[in-house]
C-alpha cells in the first residue's frame, strides 16, 4: 500500500473515530460509565479530534506545495509560484556546489582507472569486446576505401618494378633456396609423393600395362623359346605390372623414410639422405645451366607483362583480402554454372572471405592488453592521463554545467514540473500526514489530561 493511501486512510479513520467517540452521541457511553469511563471516553475523543486536525493540517500543507487545496489560493501552489527562485537554487546547488570540479575530482582520484580497465578486460569479456570493436572500426574504414583510385595510383609503380626486376638475380636466389638442404628435402618428399600418386592413377597404370604388353611382344618376336620361358614362369603382363608397382612402391617408401628421418639417425640413413639431396641439387643446377636463363626469363617477363593487368590485379586483391568481398572469379564461375544448368537455384548471398588483417589485429590487441596488465608503469601513466583528461574537460566546460541544468529544467512547463516533482517526492511527503495524525493524537490526549488535572485542582 502506498503512503498516500495509508495517510488518507489514517485521516478518514481519525475523523470517523472522533465523531463516534463524542460523549453526547457515542454508543460507548453505555459501556464506559462513571467518572473513570467518562475520562477514558473524553481522552479517546480528544485524541482522535487532535489526530483529525493534525492530519487535515498536514494534508493542507503537503497539497499546498503542488496545487490549491480546497480551491484556496492564498499562499498555496508553492512550487508553481516560486518556480524561478527554486530553479535558481537548484542550478546553483547542483551546478556550482555539488558538481564543481573539486568535488568531482575528489571522487575520481579515489578510483584506480587502470584497475577498472583491467577488470573490464578480465572479468567482463572486455578483451573479446575490444577485439570486436577494433575489427568493426577497421572494417568500416576499409569498406570506404576507393580501391579503384588506389589501384590506379599503385599500378604504375608495380609495373615499373616488374619491368626493372633483375630476373636473373631473382632466379639465382630462388635456385639457391630450392637447392638448400632444408628445401631440397621438402621438395624431394613432395616430388616422390606426387610421382607415386601419378603412377598409381588408373590412367597411368593402363598406359604402363600397354607399354609392358608392347615390350613383351617385341621381346618374344618369332621366338617360341622366349614365349615358352615367360609362360613357364607365369609372367603375365599383369604380374609384371604388379612386380613393377611393388618395386617402385618400396623404392619410394624407402626414400621417403630416409628423407623424413629426424633427430638422431644412423650414419647410413644420413649419408643416403645427403646423397639424394646432393643428386637433386646437381640435377637442378645442371638443368638451369643448360638453359639460356637470361633470355628465357626476359621472354617470360615480357609475356607476363603483356597479359598482366596490374590495376585490376591490385583492385581485386584489395577487394578480396582487405574488404573481404567475394572473388570475381568465383562469382563468374557460379554465373556460368547457373547459365549451363538452369536448375541451380539463384545464389542469394555468398559468404564473405575472411580478411587477411583480422588475425593480425586480434594478435596485436591481445599483445597490447597483456602488456598493459603486466606493466605497472604503463598503468600509472594511463591512470594519470585519464584523470588529467577529465579534470581538463571539467575545467573547460564547467561553465556549461549550470546552463545545461537550467536548459533541462526550462523544458518543463509548470504543470510538468509539478507532476515531475510530485511523482518523485509525494509518496515520502505523505508520511508527514501520517506523523501529523499520530503526533496530533498524542498531543490531544496530553492536553486533555492536563486540562482534567487543572479542572480538579480548581475545584
Amino acid at each position: 500500500m502506498q503512503n498516500k493511501t495509508k495517510a488518507t486512510a489514517t485521516l478518514a479513520a481519525s475523523a470517523l473515530c472522533a465523531v463516534s467517540t463524542l460523549p453526547e452521541i457515542s454508543p460507548l457511553k453505555f459501556i464506559l460509565t462513571g467518572a473513570t469511563g467518562g475520562f477514558i471516553l473524553g481522552l479517546v475523543n480528544h485524541g482522535f479530534l487532535a489526530a483529525t486536525i493534525g492530519g487535515m493540517a498536514d494534508w493542507f500543507g503537503v497539497t499546498a506545495l503542488f496545487r490549491k487545496p480546497l480551491g484556496i489560493g492564498f499562499h498555496t501552489e508553492i512550487l508553481r509560484r516560486n518556480r524561478a527562485r527554486i530553479m535558481d537554487a537548484i542550478v546553483e546547488f547542483v551546478g556550482s556546489d555539488l558538481l564543481n570540479t573539486k568535488n568531482i575530482m575528489e571522487t575520481v582520484h579515489d578510483e584506480n582507472t587502470a584497475q577498472l580497465l583491467i577488470d573490464f578486460f578480465e572479468q567482463n569479456k572486455g578483451r573479446a569486446k575490444t577485439k570486436t570493436l577494433v575489427r568493426e572500426i577497421l572494417s568500416e574504414l576499409f569498406n570506404d576505401l576507393d580501391t579503384q583510385n588506389i589501384s590506379k595510383g599503385i599500378a604504375p609503380i608495380l609495373e615499373y618494378e616488374i619491368k626493372n626486376l633483375d630476373a636473373q638475380k631473382l632466379f639465382d636466389a630462388v635456385l639457391k633456396v630450392v637447392t638448400s638442404d632444408k628445401h631440397s628435402r621438402k621438395l624431394l618428399i613432395a616430388l616422390f609423393d606426387t610421382g607415386h600418386k601419378i603412377l598409381q592413377s588408373p590412367h597411368m597404370q593402363e598406359e604402363i600395362l600397354n607399354k609392358i604388353t608392347e615390350l613383351r611382344e617385341a621381346y618374344e618376336g618369332d621366338s617360341a623359346g622366349r614365349a615358352l620361358v615367360l609362360t613357364s614362369m607365369d609372367l603375365t603382363d599383369e604380374k609384371i605390372l604388379n612386380i613393377l608397382n611393388e618395386t617402385v612402391d618400396k623404392k619410394i617408401n624407402d626414400a621417403e623414410k630416409i628423407l623424413n628421418a629426424t633427430g638422431m639417425v644412423d650414419a647410413e640413413t644420413a649419408n643416403a639422405a645427403d646423397e639424394m639431396i646432393k643428386t637433386f641439387g646437381g640435377f637442378v643446377n645442371s638443368a638451369a645451366s643448360s638453359l639460356n636463363t637470361k633470355k628465357f626469363l626476359d621472354d617470360l617477363k615480357n609475356l607476363f607483362m603483356q597479359k598482366f593487368d596490374a590495376e585490376n590485379f591490385i583492385k581485386t586483391w584489395l577487394d578480396v583480402n582487405v574488404k573481404g568481398e567475394t572473388d570475381p572469379k568465383i562469382l563468374e564461375t557460379i554465373r556460368r554454372k547457373q547459365i549451363a544448368n538452369p536448375l541451380i537455384g539463384r545464389i542469394v548471398e555468398i559468404e564473405r572471405k575472411p580478411v587477411i588483417w583480422k588475425d593480425a589485429v586480434d594478435f596485436l590487441v591481445d599483445a597490447k592488453i597483456d602488456e598493459f596488465i603486466k606493466n605497472i608503469e604503463l598503468q600509472r601513466k594511463f591512470d594519470k592521463l585519464i584523470k588529467d583528461f577529465i579534470e581538463n574537460l571539467l575545467n573547460e566546460y564547467r561553465g556549461q554545467i549550470p546552463t545545461m541544468i537550467r536548459e533541462r529544467l526550462d523544458k518543463f512547463s509548470d504543470d510538468k514540473l509539478t507532476e515531475f516533482v510530485e511523482g518523485h517526492v509525494s509518496d515520502d511527503l505523505q508520511m508527514i500526514r501520517i506523523n501529523g495524525s499520530v503526533c496530533g493524537a498524542i498531543v490531544g490526549m496530553f492536553l486533555f489530561v492536563i486540562s482534567q488535572i487543572i479542572e480538579q485542582m480548581v475545584r
